[in-house]
């Protein structure tokens, strides 16, 4: 690979001090100066003020009726108008004002009606009333239904997902979030059902032969894509939070397994009230289950209405795990967070969809960790900016803010540097300024553009001005307006007059050839002799630079972990931090490890100095740096499937892993923090990979002893066993297992067992699994994960599938998901061949403006490629020599 080499890289001037911050003469990132420009957007003559909706669903044909009547202004002469509608059939159209029906011409390409009238319509208010059909599909976009089994049989319910862009599948509409209006929704629906939307029902109306009218209260000002509506056997268990209606609505009979999630949200509703500065301003927040899963999401923040896969909104004390529970409540706390950053502030276009995921993937752990610190989130979500710093250092990256043309390309949006690195960003800036400053910052934001529209910069200013010491603006276009990972390199160190005196340099880093543009970021670095007192700078400008630190010995840059970016230390301060591992504090053994790795990897430095650290690991290391360091050397071994070197660096890692097994053990001790529930997890199925004989005959005894009686292994046991068994799975047990997802209880359990039949390392079976994924036996949001999981083993295997099947696949596949799922398949893989695979499978069914997956594949099968061509032999080497 392309090694980024001194003389590219940009050096950097900075200030040093424990408060004192420099700038150098960076050129900085600006703004596109035409945002616009290839948007295929509505025309702005025309904009919507108030929607009246009334729909009448058929769940069992699978199809709904509507009417709507949309309270509009046409702001200049036009003589057409122009809305949203995808796979709705317009039945009748009449405009107030207007004796004859317009004409009506459909372009199914840009999703778009156009009513023709034959002359100008002046300026002003209009009605525009609808009559229409539609269809309710069984994946979850637009107006969709959920099957699962009861005792008494299978039950259906529906409910609603229009997020990017699909609400034009349930009424026609101005489905773009710039487009903001008001909502009144009315259904007419089989009685003893229960009816949910945004607002509380205003009056329930029965109508006889079995069908009852539901009216809800009209919503607040918002955007369309935020819109509910659901529908089925339910159940709601609720409390008053501070004048709030907080209610989470499950399946009937679910009800047990609410209250977690109920606990969550009243916990952290009045944080955000106070945090915002502005309340709650909805008089009900409904949390509701539906069974299944999504390939694209697993939640969705819809105003007063949040939807939630089972899997990310209900604890079942029998199969719900310690991860479990704080999966849940950190989702919960994220769609929370879009109550306020999304719902009541929203971004003017997709363009800042980060605006709303980042700050809200950043939010969850931030109020995680405050009423949670023994769960340790920002340590754990060092694990999100990695994944995203792997991403964002190969071709196929963008920058946070990046042009989005279309909705296609808009549901390419939804990824790991729209939220991860979006996320780091925000708590790099927040550690940056100050949290009392930022949140000042954030209230004046939100008070600003409360039921409004925004870009990035209007959240730049407001913070800007409460620190004019610090502004924050050039910093953050820097790192949201370009692409790229940051390296900042520790050319050498010495120590003068007491002091530690770092030269530095600033580069970019990368995996592949994107390294070589120049790039230059103003990096805020925090850092400290191993012990002393820390020092902040800003490294900017392609000019040398120096950092003076109180103390002499080896330093950390980047303490703490805040920073987004990565750090390269000169050989003998990185033996010195090596050998004083242990003294570390867990942020900075985690961030020493993923950068040492991610640089090994790279090849900015030999690969031992990342093995050296893994064998200074403690036992007693905090759980959290140990799961780090299962799932690292678990990675590390699929790169060596099927090369002769793979014994040795199985025996090698297993070695590393056994003392942290020894401490933990398989079953829980009185008392133990959930953490260490997650490090036994990770320790366990790490040794499954690694072939442990010892950890795979003590899977398979529990498993026996489970099918016997299912109460033998408490839920988090339960996940670790049945993981390492599907993995080395007999046809014996591929049958059991198959059994148990037949018979499950819940649709938790079932959904789990399913997947898990994906798993198994015999290729025969994989395919069975595949068979049975098309079968009609698993419920059809299930068939694409049981693909997914035969990816992770079985990358080539999976991908030939869905090409043969996609007709079938792709109609199970959300529309935002069709032309992310196939490289995600391949995404882990390290033959060329796949890439080439994944190219020819694109240029027949992936639209090219929807192809930034497929570059992602291709970039990471490519590196991983290198890394197994080019790192693995320097691993054998080390492994030779300290045997």
């Amino acid at each position: 690979m392309s090694i980024l080499r001194a003389a590219q890289a940009a050096t950097v001037a900075l200030t040093l001090g424990a408060a004192a911050f420099g700038f150098g003469a960076a050129a900085a990132a600006q703004p596109a100066s035409d945002a616009h420009a290839g948007r295929i957007v509505l025309p702005a003559d025309v904009t919507p003020d108030h929607y009246d909706i009334s729909i009448k669903p058929d769940a069992a044909a699978l199809t709904f009726t509507g009417k709507v009547r949309i309270e509009l202004t046409v702001h200049q002469p036009t003589d057409r108008i122009v809305l949203n509608d995808a796979d709705i059939v317009i039945d009748h159209a009449a405009l107030s004002g207007e004796a004859a029906a317009p004409s009506i011409a459909y372009d199914p390409k840009v999703q778009t009606a156009t009513f023709g009238f034959g002359h100008m319509l002046r300026p002003g208010r209009y009605s525009l009333a609808l009559d229409y059909h539609g269809r309710i599909y069984q994946q979850a976009s637009g107006f969709f239904a959920l099957d699962y089994q009861t005792p008494a049989g299978t039950k259906r319910a529906l409910f609603t997902q229009f997020e990017n862009s699909d609400a034009r599948r349930f009424t026609p509409s101005w489905d773009e979030p710039g487009r903001k209006a008001t909502f009144t929704l009315t259904a007419i629906v089989p009685t003893g059902q229960m009816a949910l939307s945004n607002m509380p029902v205003a009056r329930t109306t029965p109508l006889g032969g079995g069908l009852q009218e539901v009216r809800f209260a009209q919503t607040p000002r918002m955007s369309s894509y935020l819109l509910f509506f659901g529908l089925g056997d339910f159940e709601r268990v609720s409390r008053n939070v501070g004048g709030v209606d907080v209610g989470v609505v499950v399946k009937r009979g679910d009800t047990a397994s609410a209250g977690f999630a109920l606990d969550a949200a009243s916990q952290i509703l009045p944080y955000y009230n106070s945090y915002f500065g502005k309340p709650y301003p909805l008089p009900k927040m409904d949390l509701i289950a539906g069974p299944g899963s999504s390939e694209f999401f697993g939640a969705m923040e819809n105003w007063g209405a949040i939807f939630y896969f089972e899997r990310d909104l209900l604890v079942d004390p029998r199969v719900s795990t310690q991860g479990d529970r704080q999966n849940v409540y950190v989702t919960v706390a994220h769609e929370m967070a879009h109550q306020w950053f999304g719902d009541l502030v929203t971004m003017s276009w997709w363009d800042d969809l980060w605006l709303n995921e980042g700050f809200a993937s950043w939010m969850e752990n931030k109020v995680t960790d405050h009423f949670h610190p023994e769960w340790n989130m920002w340590l754990q979500n060092q694990g999100s900016t990695q994944y995203a710093m792997q991403t964002d250092a190969r071709d196929g990256t963008h920058p946070i803010i990046t042009p989005i043309n279309d909705v296609l390309q808009a549901g390419g949006a939804f990824d790991e540097i729209t939220y991860q690195k979006g996320a780091a960003v925000i708590r790099m800036l927040e550690s940056y300024v100050g949290e009392d400053t930022f949140r000042a910052g954030v209230r004046r934001y939100i008070a600003a553009h409360a039921y409004g529209n925004t870009v990035t910069d209007d959240l730049w200013r407001e913070i800007d001005a409460v620190s004019p010491g610090r502004p924050i603006t050039q910093i953050a276009h820097d790192f949201t307006l370009q692409a790229g990972v940051p390296l900042v390199s520790e050319t050498a160190a010495r120590c003068e007059g007491g002091r530690e005196r770092l030269d530095l340099s600033q580069g970019r880093f990368a995996t592949d050839d994107t390294g070589k543009a120049p790039t230059v970021w103003r990096v805020p670095v925090t850092a400290a002799v191993v012990g002393g007192a820390q020092g902040q700078a800003v490294v900017a400008a392609p000019a040398g630079g120096r950092l003076d630190l109180a103390g002499c010995g080896p330093a950390l840059l980047n303490l703490g972990q805040a920073g987004y970016f990565r750090t390269l230390y000169a050989a003998q301060p990185m033996a010195e931090l090596t050998e004083r591992f242990a003294s570390l504090s867990p942020d900075d053994q985690l961030g020493l490890l993923n950068d040492a790795r991610a640089l090994a990897y790279a090849g900015y430095e030999p690969i031992p100095v990342y093995l050296n650290l893994t064998r200074r690991v403690d036992a007693g290391a905090d759980p959290i740096v140990w799961q780090g360091v299962a799932g690292s050397l678990a990675g590390l071994d699929r790169l060596y499937d099927g090369r002769p070197g793979q014994a040795a660096y199985q025996a090698y890692a297993r070695g590393v892993l056994q003392p942290a097994l020894a401490r933990v053990g398989w079953d829980a001790k009185p008392g133990e923090s959930d953490n260490v529930a997650l490090m036994r997890s990770a320790v366990l199925s790490a040794l499954g990979r690694l072939g442990d004989p010892a950890v795979a005959a003590e899977a398979h005894r529990r498993f026996e002893a489970f099918v016997r009686d299912p109460s033998s292994l408490n839920a988090s046991t339960r996940r670790t066993v049945l993981d390492i068994v599907a993995q080395h799975a007999d046809a014996a047990d591929w049958e059991q297992l198959h059994g148990l997802a037949v018979s499950a209880r819940t649709e938790l359990e079932r959904v789990e067992l399913y997947a898990r039949l994906g798993e198994a390392e015999d290729p025969a079976l994989a395919r069975r699994a595949l068979d049975l994924s098309l079968s009609g036996e698993p419920a059809a949001t299930t068939t694409p994960q049981m693909v997914e999981a035969v990816s992770s083993r079985h990358p080539a295997m999976a991908l030939d599938f869905t090409a043969a099947h996609w007709d079938r696949i792709s109609a199970l596949l959300e529309p935002d998901t069709r032309a992310t799922f196939p490289p995600r398949l391949v995404m882990g893989g390290s033959d060329k061949a796949l890439a080439d695979k994944m190219d020819a499978f694109a240029a027949a069914n992936i639209p090219e403006s929807a192809r930034q997956d497929v570059r992602k594949a291709d970039a990471n099968i490519a590196y991983l490629a290198k890394v197994k061509a080019e790192r693995l032999p320097d691993v054998d080497r080390w492994l030779a020599q300290a045997r």
